[in-house]
C-alpha cells in the first residue's frame, strides 16, 4: 500500500516511516496538515497516519477532508494521539478515522493497523470492482431489453392489426380472412422463433461437458446439416483439422453460426469461399472460420457481439442479430474470448480463444 505519515516532530516521523517501510509499504511524509492535504491529492494514498495536533490543518480537519474527498477510493485514516484520551479518540472517530495509535508510536502497533489497513481498502476495492461490474450489467440489460421490445413489438402489432381486421370486417371475404389469417400466422411464427433463440442465447454458458473433439469432424457434421443452403450459395468449405478438449453441443453451434454467416454475408455474384482452421496458443487453442465475404468494418466489431444487433447494410438477409453473440458467449463459457479480424475487401475471419484443460 501507499501510506502517508503525517507529524510536525522529525522523531516521530522518522520511526513511523521506518515502521511503515519495514512493514513492506511505499511511504510518504508530510510535517503538516496542508502539505499532507496536497500530497493525498496528488498521490491518492491507501491510508494515512496523521497526527492530532499540527501547525495549520490538524489531523482532524484533515481527517473530515479526506472523508469529504473520497469517491469510488477508501482511505483508511489512523490518528495518532499524544495521551489516547476518550475525548481525542472520539472525536478522531467522528470525524472519520477508522482507529487510532498512541505516542510514543509502537512499530508492533503500526504494523498491526497496516494489516488490518490492507484488509479493509482491498475489500472495498473488490466492492468497487463489482458495483462497477453490476452497473455495466445494468445497463446491457436494459439495452437488451429495449432491442427486444422493439423487435418483438413489430409482428406483435401485426398479428393485433389482423385480427382486428378480421373482426370488425362486416361482409367478411373468405379470400380476405385467409390472408390475415396466413400473415398473423407468420407474424406468431417469427416471434416463435424469436424468443426460442432467446431462450437458447439465455442458457449458454452454464455447466460445460468437455470432451476431445476433432474439428474436421464438427465442421463435416455442420456441413450435412447446412447441405442444402452451402449447395445453393455454391460454396466451398474446408477444415484443417485441430483435436481440442470443449463442449460438443457448444461448439458445434458455434460452427454453425459463424459458416451460416460467411454464406449469409457473401459479396453479391461472389460464391462464399469459407476455411476453418485451428492451431494451438499459449492459453489454448484458437478456432477460425475464415470468409470471402463482406467483411465487418472495424468500428462495427463491438457491436455486432451484442445481442440483436443487426447492421442492416443493403442487401443483408435477415435475421434475430443472436449469431455472434451466441458466438461470443460460447468462448466465454470455454474462458476465452471471440475476435472479429479482416475488411470488407478481404471478408471476415472470427477467430475463438478458447481454455484447455488438458
Amino acid at each position: 500500500m501507499r501510506v502517508l505519515v503525517v507529524d510536525d516532530d522529525p522523531g516521530s516521523l522518522l520511526v513511523a516511516r521506518a515502521a511503515v517501510e519495514q512493514s513492506g509499504h511505499e511511504c510518504i511524509t508530510a510535517a503538516d496538515g496542508d502539505t499532507a492535504w496536497e500530497l493525498y491529492r496528488n498521490h491518492q494514498p491507501h491510508v494515512v497516519v496523521t497526527d492530532l495536533s499540527m501547525p495549520g490543518m490538524d489531523g482532524l480537519s484533515l481527517c473530515r477532508a479526506i472523508r469529504a474527498a473520497d469517491k469510488d477510493n477508501y482511505t483508511y485514516l489512523v490518528l495518532v494521539t499524544s495521551h489516547g484520551s476518550r475525548n481525542d479518540v472520539l472525536a478522531g472517530m467522528d470525524a472519520g478515522a477508522d482507529d487510532y495509535v498512541t505516542k510514543p508510536l509502537d512499530p508492533f502497533h503500526l504494523h498491526t493497523r497496516l494489516l488490518a489497513a490492507h484488509r479493509v481498502t482491498s475489500l472495498h476495492s473488490d466492492l468497487v470492482d463489482a458495483l462497477a461490474v453490476a452497473r455495466s450489467s445494468n445497463e446491457r440489460l436494459a439495452d437488451f431489453t429495449g432491442r427486444v421490445s422493439h423487435d418483438l413489438r413489430t409482428p406483435l402489432t401485426s398479428i393485433l392489426g389482423y385480427t382486428e381486421l378480421g373482426s370488425i370486417d362486416m361482409d367478411p371475404d373468405p379470400a380476405e380472412i385467409a390472408e390475415y389469417l396466413r400473415i398473423a400466422g407468420s407474424s406468431a411464427r417469427r416471434m416463435l422463433s424469436m424468443v426460442e433463440e432467446l431462450l437458447g442465447f439465455a442458457s449458454l454458458g452454464g455447466s460445460l461437458e468437455r470432451k476431445q473433439l476433432s474439428l474436421s469432424d464438427l465442421v463435416e457434421e455442420v456441413s450435412i446439416d447446412m447441405s442444402l443452403g452451402l449447395r445453393v450459395s455454391g460454396a466451398v468449405l474446408t477444415c484443417q483439422d485441430l483435436v481440442f478438449d470443449a463442449d460438443e453441443g457448444q461448439m458445434r453451434m458455434a460452427l454453425q453460426n459463424l459458416i451460416s454467416n460467411a454464406v449469409a454475408y457473401s459479396r453479391p455474384g461472389v460464391p462464399p469461399v469459407i476455411r476453418v482452421e485451428g492451431e494451438r496458443s499459449d492459453t489454448g487453442v484458437v478456432v477460425r472460420v475464415v470468409d470471402n465475404g463482406k467483411g465487418i468494418s472495424l468500428g462495427d466489431r463491438v457491436r455486432v457481439v451484442e445481442p440483436l444487433v443487426r447492421l442492416h447494410r443493403d442487401g443483408d438477409p435477415g435475421g434475430s442479430g443472436l449469431g455472434l453473440a451466441t458466438c461470443s458467449r460460447i468462448a466465454a463459457a470455454h474462458g476465452g474470448r471471440l475476435e472479429i479480424t479482416g475488411s470488407p475487401a478481404e471478408g471476415t475471419t472470427v477467430s475463438l480463444h478458447l481454455q484447455q484443460t488438458r
